[in-house]
């Protein structure tokens, strides 16, 4: 409402005496000083962080290491407390599915996944000798049969899992 009720004859008088073009460069240098000195700050704290972040451990030079990871000394058991009976049963269940979960996640990765990505790597069909294939196979059953037992266990897990799911909806407490 302001600008309507201004006529179009009333204009600023642009006076041009250089102050703006003097107030920008003022500006522009304490920028500049202000990227300097924030630059040496920077360079200062990588120069402290440097001598710690580049230090890696190297088995050749160090063969001690220290693992220093918290070691929680409760049990799930203990963690799970509440004063409904029911509940922790069913948050229990819950737990000890996820661990059992857990478990057979590390053991899949520490056990079958580097079997089953490079079994017969390395070797093409022409410098293979005769009956190589076929013993390279028999090797492999055993871990083959132990692949069997342990994609058998994760399916009754999976099924253990989901029928708690099951009883959990279903469940009208």
């Amino acid at each position: 409402m302001a600008l309507e009720t201004l006529s179009p004859d009333w204009e600023f008088d642009r006076l041009d005496d250089g102050s703006q073009k003097i107030h920008a460069e003022v500006q522009l240098k304490n920028y500049g000083k202000f990227l300097e000195e924030y630059a040496s700050q920077l360079k200062r704290i990588e120069d402290a962080l440097d001598d710690s972040v580049g230090d890696v451990w190297d088995f050749s030079l160090d063969p001690i290491a220290l693992k220093l990871l918290p070691y929680e000394q409760s049990s799930l058991l203990e963690l799970i407390k509440t004063e409904n009976k029911v509940l922790n049963k069913v948050i229990t269940v819950y737990a000890a599915l996820c661990c059992e979960i857990k478990k057979l996640k590390y053991e899949a990765e520490t056990k079958f996944y580097n079997g089953l990505l490079f079994y017969g790597e390395g070797a093409t069909d022409s410098s293979m000798v005769e009956g190589d294939c076929q013993i390279q196979m028999g090797r492999f059953v055993s871990f083959l049969q132990e692949l069997s037992c342990f994609v058998t266990r994760c399916y009754e897990v999976v099924v253990n899992v989901v029928h708690q799911l099951a009883v959990l909806y279903t469940s009208n407490k």
